[in-house]
């Protein structure tokens, strides 16, 4: 194999070790390169470097974790003894290093050291909170800056089912990978959705389906597009029935003996009133009376 080099004016150097990696990926070998071209202090940071990379977050994410295994990425993180405040350092190595005795020294090296614990206590009163996602005196501090965390959900909530739905149907797509304090912003379209139709597979297809072939930047953004284009209709609503009325009311008459009204259905005659005021005959009374007047005709006549 023939090489045509020209040595390029700003470069860096990097041993073969490095290029001849049998384990790190190229995306790996790349993130690597191009930290260790930055020159010293800079304030490039591993995240901000994997935006500008075309492999997409999920890449980046688990390259930058394959540098940490291999040794050629170190993180400590810091807490300030009197104002309580973490910090995360980043030292990034041209070799790997693997015991804890390199590590050190290599962070003594970058002068950085080892902060000892100390027994003095934290100025009393409560400080002034600041809002999140802001930074103090307005720098971008990158890694160093507190994000809050992502609010969970109830687990039997509506919430939760959408989060995990959106969860399930954008894992086989790399190139759309969420954090969870983004799936937890997208949850209310997906409870929307879902309450338009509840098929998790529509859902993953409408995501996932017709890629674009530039690279994700924003992905968050990307899923939010879609969901609010593709929402699916909305069910119409149930066609109301009239409401029944009562039946009609059936005609009346006027008891004969007091005009009271009647249904007609009750048969002719008297109100009830009426009906129980009326004196009732004695029937053995008027037994008694026709056999005395009979026995009084027989005594005239005989």
């Amino acid at each position: 194999m023939q090489i045509h080099l020209i040595a390029p004016d700003r470069y860096v150097r990097a041993s073969h070790e490095i290029v001849r990696h049998p384990r790190l990926r190229g995306t790996a070998k790349a993130l690597l390169l191009w930290a260790l071209s930055l020159p010293p202090g800079s304030r490039e940071t591993i995240l901000t470097i994997g935006a500008r990379m075309p492999e997409g977050r999920q890449a980046v994410s688990n390259a930058r974790a394959q540098l940490r295994e291999e040794g050629f990425l170190h993180v400590r993180r810091e807490q300030d003894p009197t104002k309580g405040t973490w910090s995360t350092r980043i030292l990034v190595s041209s070799v790997p290093l693997t015991t804890a005795a390199e590590v050190a020294e290599a962070w003594a090296a970058a002068g950085v050291t080892a902060t000892e614990p100390s027994d003095r206590k934290p100025t009393l009163g409560v400080r002034a909170r600041r809002a999140f996602g802001s930074s103090p005196k307005k720098q971008n501090n990158g890694e160093q800056n507190n994000h809050p965390p992502a609010p969970e959900p109830d687990p039997d909530s509506p919430l939760a089912a959408a989060c995990r739905a959106l969860a399930n149907a954008l894992s086989p797509c790399a190139r759309l990978a969420l954090g969870l304090h983004e799936i937890v912003n997208l949850a209310p379209l997906v409870v929307d959705w879902l309450s338009r139709d509840r098929s998790e597979a529509r859902l993953a297809h409408a995501l996932t389906d017709g890629l674009p072939a530039d690279p994700i930047h924003a992905p968050a953004a990307f899923v939010r597009r879609r969901l609010e284009r593709k929402m699916p209709p909305a069910p119409p609503f149930p066609q109301q029935r009239e409401p029944v009325g009562p039946p009609p009311p059936l005609p009346l008459r006027a008891c004969p003996t007091c005009e009271a009204p009647i249904r007609t259905d009750l048969g002719p005659g008297e109100c009830k009133a009426c009906a129980a005021a009326r004196p009732r005959l004695d029937e053995a009374a008027l037994e008694r009376n026709r056999r005395g007047i009979a026995q009084v005709r027989g005594l005239l006549q005989g």
